[in-house]
């Protein structure tokens, strides 16, 4: 194609000439216009024409009115030519129109899907061919290819005519090479070296790994993030004024390489020499806040301290009722120069809420259905903190390719506008399964599931699952929100088989469960459930285990369920503060001669260092069954080893008779475990972790009116602790994720308990 653009901007140049030296003499005269003449126009009609204009017949018309006229009309880009001329008491107005695209397409772009640049330029189909848009098109592919450190990209747009006389775009891409970061320097550190600040940054240089990872690539982007992560880093190791005044990309002649230079200053180390609260509202006490403060005279300045005391302070004001409430610091110097005062400022923020919440591409979920994750409504007070858990949960949902929450402002500077724009992902499928666990084997599944059916977000699941101790079916549906309200109902119905390698005895259940869950509070959700089964335990007659003869039988059973979750991590997706709390209470046998409650809780606490590269998690865990009528059964008993406890093989630790193990009716878990990067490129996806873990698993009551036993034969009866440390590698893979664990028992029974000293858990979708 010859490109238009010069001829374009010289007409336009000439035509603002002849304006002035038209109207130059008349500048400050008016026309009488009686009529409005269009003409060239084809597919744009002369009332279009007259109203993108401006100019009417209402009014007497001067110079510079008319002048306006034409630049509106140029500025429209439906035109490439446009003139304007009073004749007599007619104003004709002359355009030559830019041809219509039918199609607009893309070559030669890998790194990019051709629908996410579609929704980056502004040329579309059924749009008008405009020489100034696509310049700007050009300008913004190159920005974003620049972003991904491409900076050699070339792109080419390209007029095609199609048949029919049609016209359409194609945007020839040669997206070049790599430019890739050959140095990081660092000027003014002089605490830290260049390579401990390397670690810090996303930014990296050229290595082994540069073919498979994006980190050396230079990124403008990924400059400001390492900028602000260098600074973070400086602040939490006490150098509160510590900046980076400058951060220099320099790009080599050959255009394939970058070295970064980032000049620091540093500032002293300082310590907290006191601090006060301050309040600025009205009826909101300071005193309020002396409980959430967590530091004290001769602390360290650690800067993400500080911004989590800010966090809580504006959280508990909010709560008081405050919802403009904002928290800041002001750092006041002291006589020492390794000395600050700090000052909690508490203040009334701008008064913002949200006028409006707009939801986009959503073509088969419903409106409701997204509405409903959101934590906010119209109306309410504006709350960021709230915007970003509605979107992390609206990903948990699994129904979006693409998500991307927004805002922008509203009608006035007092209202602000959430807008949702999702890409719509299949929600049903046919999954094929396979899996590798120490605990269960190769396990196989296959399961036919919609997770939101007809848009509603309503599940529906056919499941069959084999391994050789565990096999399954089952079939779900469940509807999240009842008359569409935070109340979900759902049914099940399932076969279960199980034979565990460990015992010798075989069981199978068939059962039919329905539930009702609702939301107690913000972060907190009840769930009741009522379950009708049937079971069957088969011993081989061979057993020695007189215990487990006696559960031989089959048994009708009744029973209610309560679970409670109360989540009050940072994030449901990767969490590094907060903590998760969950408990269930079971009342089973109802009306029969098997009666029992079961209960279990675990509580799991997560907490970052480093700049959230270090995540410190601890858990508690425990459970026991109070039997009211007769003895517990096998497979009413808790079980550990394996995930739940490594070190040790699953289910064979606890109460024992002879070598068969029977389980538990009481148990408990501790579990400490810090999960850090080990050094390769993150998108690798490998992280590790360094555990220890101690627990017990003990209690088993029996019938001894009735069963005569050797109690040398009875073992491992009391609460024995268990404990063990270790390793785990962590690989998120294509194929799924992969946890590799490697222990060494510390405490246990010997010649009892039967130890792991590796396992290693795979599952995939295919």
């Amino acid at each position: 194609m010859s490109r238009p653009s010069f001829c374009y901007y010289r007409r336009k140049f000439f035509c603002v000439i002849a304006f002035f030296l038209i109207f130059s003499g008349n500048a400050f005269s008016q026309f009488k216009i009686n009529q409005i003449v269009v003409s060239g126009n084809s597919e744009i009609s002369a009332d279009t024409v007259r109203a993108l204009s401006g100019l009417s017949t209402k009014k007497d018309l001067s110079a510079g009115d008319i002048n306006d006229g034409f630049r509106r009309l140029s500025d429209s880009g439906l035109f490439q030519d446009v003139q304007i001329n009073p004749v007599g008491n007619r104003l004709v107005i002359t355009v030559l129109e830019n041809p219509f695209l039918d199609v607009v397409g893309f070559e030669g772009n890998k790194i990019f899907k051709t629908s996410f640049l579609s929704q980056i330029v502004k040329s579309k189909a059924r749009s008008t061919y405009s020489a100034g848009i696509i310049d700007e098109d050009v300008r913004q592919l190159l920005q974003l290819y620049r972003e991904k450190g491409r900076f050699n990209a070339k792109v080419s747009p390209k007029k095609i005519l199609l048949e029919g006389e049609g016209l359409g775009l194609l945007f020839e891409i040669d997206e070049g090479p790599r430019t890739e970061i050959k140095s990081i320097s660092f000027i003014g550190n002089s605490y830290f070296t260049d390579a401990r600040l390397r670690s810090v940054i996303a930014s990296s240089q050229k290595n082994l790994f540069s073919f498979i990872s994006t980190s050396d690539d230079y990124s403008e982007n990924r400059q400001e993030e390492d900028r602000k992560a260098i600074e973070e880093f400086y602040r939490d190791r006490g150098f509160a004024s510590a900046k980076v005044t400058s951060s220099v990309g320099s790009l080599s002649n050959d255009w394939e390489n970058f070295n970064l230079t980032y000049s620091i200053f540093e500032g002293s180390r300082v310590k907290i020499s006191g601090f006060e609260i301050i309040s600025n509202i009205s009826g909101l006490d300071p005193k309020l806040f002396n409980p959430l403060i967590s530091i004290k005279e001769g602390d360290l300045y650690i800067g993400s301290k500080i911004e989590r005391l800010l966090k809580k302070i504006e959280k508990k004001a909010n709560d008081q009722g405050f919802s403009f409430a904002q928290a800041t610091i002001e750092k006041k110097k002291t006589e020492d120069p390794t000395s600050l005062n700090i000052v909690f400022l508490i203040e009334n923020g701008p008064s913002l809420f949200v006028e409006r919440i707009d939801i986009k591409g959503n073509n088969q979920t419903l409106d409701r259905v997204i509405r409903r994750e959101f934590s906010i409504s119209e109306g309410d007070a504006f709350n960021p903190v709230l915007i970003r858990k509605t979107e992390e949960k609206l990903r948990a949902l699994g129904f979006f390719k693409e998500l991307e929450v927004s805002v922008s402002p509203g009608s006035s500077s007092e209202k602000a506008i959430v807008t949702v724009e999702v890409e719509e992902a299949p929600t049903g499928s046919l999954n094929f399964g396979a899996g590798y666990s120490t605990d269960t084997e190769v396990s196989g599944t296959i399961s036919l599931s919609e997770r939101n059916f007809l848009g509603k977000g309503q599940r529906l699941l056919f499941e069959v699952l084999t391994s050789p101790s565990n096999k399954r079916v089952k079939f779900g549906f469940t509807e999240p929100a009842v008359l569409n309200r935070d109340l979900s109902a759902s049914i099940d119905f399932m076969y279960l088989d199980v034979e565990p390698r460990q015992s010798s005895y075989t069981a199978n259940e068939s059962s039919v469960r329905t539930g009702l869950g609702f939301r107690l509070g913000p972060d907190s959700r009840l769930t009741t459930s009522f379950k009708l089964s049937e079971e069957k335990i088969l011993v081989p007659a061979d057993t020695t285990s007189l215990i487990l003869k006696d559960d031989a039988g089959t048994l009708s059973n009744a029973g209610i369920t309560l679970n409670y979750i109360n989540d009050k991590r940072n994030s449901i997706i990767k969490p590094s503060s907060g903590y998760l709390f969950m408990s269930d209470l079971s009342l089973s046998g109802l009306g029969g001669n098997h009666t029992f409650v079961k209960g279990s809780a675990r509580g799991k606490f997560y907490s970052s260092f480093l700049n959230d590269k270090l995540t410190i998690t601890g858990e508690l865990e425990g459970g026991l069954i109070q039997m009211q009528k007769g003895f517990s059964r096998t497979i009413d008993r808790f079980s550990l080893g394996g995930q739940r406890l490594r070190g040790f093989q699953y289910g064979e630790i606890g109460p024992r008779e002879g070598s068969e193990p029977l389980g538990g009716e009481k148990y408990a878990v501790s579990r400490l475990e810090a999960n850090f990067p080990i050094g390769l490129p993150e998108e690798l996806g490998f992280y590790g972790g360094l555990f220890a873990e101690a627990g017990s698993l003990w209690g088993l009551n029996y019938d001894d009116k009735k069963l005569v036993i050797d109690e040398s034969s009875l073992k491992s009866m009391d609460n024995h602790i268990r404990s063990s440390i270790g390793f785990t590698l962590y690989w998120s893979t294509p194929i799924g994720p992969l946890q590799f664990n490697w222990a060494r028992p510390q405490q246990y029974l010997s010649g009892i308990d039967k130890t792991e000293n590796f396992s290693f858990n795979l599952a995939s979708q295919f």
